[in-house]
């Protein structure tokens, strides 16, 4: 969990003033978290409801368990959909920062940055969209359930692929375009393995489609793994350095050169009128003072 407690670092020292943040923190939070998930919800599934793990509607459509079949149902589901909030800010925080990145970037073209912040922007949506895995029951609707968590496994590649055009080759690891290429591979395999097995499957005699379960597996659990060595096979790119400070808005003024303001401006508005009395006053104890004279 040292990602987590960096990046914890990082928020609580933004009352500083300025932080220098690693975007790739946050995606190695998001990686953090989610074994976390898992691993708690295998647990409790395996104690709270073993059966879950026997027979799903998961397994008979592909012949195996996914490592997602862990949660998908109470009390699991309960403990890992919270975490789930937790992974889709991590990563959403990691796509923006990237972009922000990406955008200041002075070798970057404009092309370039377009396209940074298509491939970022839609992976975000991606993982918003993923938490239907917890909205949707297998029970309710399998195919629903699953394209949900499909789609992230292509949009997350095409954002991975993305830190690949927004840097020098220079900084791309020895054996990072082999690695890319297994990746997309992979990525790309186990969604066509896995809607075509749930798209062929006869409900009525519960016969799976025509791929082998080894081979959906084999993909589904290499795609797993290539989420474990992604972060070492990343682009190497520099930090943000972030400085935080107040700003006037539509309801709050900051006084320039002082860390208070006035929060309405009708409020602004009766200090100045203050003032002129204060003014008028003096002027008014000056004058009389000079016809004493």
């Amino acid at each position: 969990m040292k990602a987590s407690y960096t990046v914890l670092m990082e928020i609580l020292k933004a009352g500083s003033g300025t932080v220098v943040c690693n975007p790739e923190n946050y995606a190695s939070v998001g990686g953090e978290l989610l074994v976390l998930a898992m691993a708690v919800s295998w647990a409790l599934t395996y104690f709270f409801d073993h059966q879950l793990i026997v027979d799903n509607e998961l397994k008979k459509r592909v012949g195996y368990n996914n490592l997602c079949v862990g949660w998908d149902e109470a009390p699991a589901k309960l403990v890992a959909a919270p975490l789930f909030v937790l992974i889709i800010w991590a990563n959403a925080r990691y796509m923006q920062l990237d972009f922000w990145r990406a955008s200041l970037s002075p070798t970057a073209t404009t092309w370039t940055k377009t396209m940074v912040m298509i491939a970022n922007m839609a992976n975000a949506l991606s993982w918003v969209a993923c938490c239907l895995i917890f909205v949707v029951s297998p029970r309710e609707d399998a195919t629903l359930h699953t394209c949900s968590f499909v789609q992230l496994v292509v949009f997350g590649y095409i954002a991975y692929a993305a830190n690949f055009l927004e840097t020098e080759a220079k900084y791309h690891p020895r054996g990072s375009y082999v690695f890319l290429f297994f990746f997309g591979l992979t990525s790309l395999s186990f969604g066509v393995c896995a809607i075509t097995q749930f798209l062929t499957y006869d409900e009525e005699t519960q016969t799976p489609g025509p791929i082998p379960w080894y081979v959906t597996a084999l993909c589904d659990y290499s795609w797993f793994a290539c989420l474990g060595i992604q972060g070492n096979m990343r682009p190497a790119a520099p930090s943000l350095r972030v400085t935080y400070s107040l700003a006037s808005d539509d309801d709050f003024v900051v006084l320039e050169g002082s860390e208070t303001g006035i929060s309405d401006m009708q409020a602004l508005k009766e200090c100045v009128a203050e003032l002129e009395k204060e003014m008028a006053a003096l002027r008014a104890r000056l004058s009389g003072g000079h016809c004493e004279a």
